[in-house]
């Protein structure tokens, strides 16, 4: 399990994993899993793996995919592109996947009407489109700060005689591969997010705040600080979620 960070990544997987324990003890047979927008897997599918289930990561990034097969194969476990169209699943994962969809109304439809078994559920996670998180994107995007910073941080290594991490397009902070051209397209309130859930037939189950805010910039410079990291998670379940900047929720058809 990795240390929290600024976006909450910590706190997501926990949900995740507690949601999956959940949904298991209900059922007698072995659940399998569709993690749609796996990506390089790195920040949930491989500890989804971990726990055994009967995972398949679905995305439409070569490199991430070709990472994610490398380094968290298993015997349970595979990474494609696309599925079988009559595969079912008893899980969706969808973190952080609908705000990058143009569609998400037809596209979780789709999941759910095609390849979700009955009694299945969602698991997912977005940013609050109108939070701290998205305010301090669209800031920085305007005025370039974080790579000014990162520029500014690379020339005081430089003078130091330090090593610098060459860039590397395609890929994040990490240096692991990611698909940069997919960026935010829907910014979801929790009315408009329940909204896209209830025309795929879905509804909340459960819900929780992530984090108060944290994005590129304050994650190199305020949330390198470790305390603040768990203060900015901590606080957040004390919030409303029009204040929170991230959100994990379950959706289950309605009816169930």
């Amino acid at each position: 399990m990795p240390q929290e960070d600024v976006y909450a990544t910590r706190k997501k997987i926990i949900f995740v994993l507690e949601q999956l324990k959940i949904y298991a003890h209900q059922t007698p047979n072995p659940i399998k899993v569709l993690d749609f927008g796996c990506g390089n897997a790195a920040d949930m599918g491989q500890f989804i793996i971990r726990e055994g289930y009967d995972y398949c990561g679905l995305d439409i990034h070569e490199p991430s995919l070709t990472y994610a097969k490398t380094q968290f194969a298993a015997p349970h476990a595979r990474f494609c592109t696309e599925i079988g169209p009559d595969e079912k699943f008893d899980v969706l994962i969808l973190s952080e996947v609908l705000e990058h969809l143009t569609t998400p109304h037809e596209i979780l439809s789709d999941l759910v009407h095609k390849h979700l078994n009955k009694g299945g559920i969602v698991i997912g996670s977005v940013p609050n489109g109108y939070g701290l998180t998205e305010i301090e994107k669209f800031i920085n995007q305007r005025l370039g700060l974080y790579v000014a910073i990162r520029g500014i941080v690379r020339a005081i290594r430089f003078i130091l005689g330090r090593p610098i991490q060459p860039n590397s397009p395609g890929k994040n902070a990490d240096g692991l591969p990611y698909n940069h051209a997919s960026g935010h397209v829907q910014f979801y309130t929790k009315p408009a997010l329940r909204r896209v859930a209830q025309s795929a037939g879905l509804d909340y189950a459960a819900f929780q705040n992530g984090s108060l805010m944290g994005a590129d910039l304050s994650g190199v410079t305020i949330f390198r600080i470790k305390p603040l990291i768990k203060l900015n998670t901590w606080i957040a379940k004390f919030l409303p979620a029009w204040a929170a900047a991230t959100w994990h929720f379950v959706f289950k058809p309605t009816g169930n």
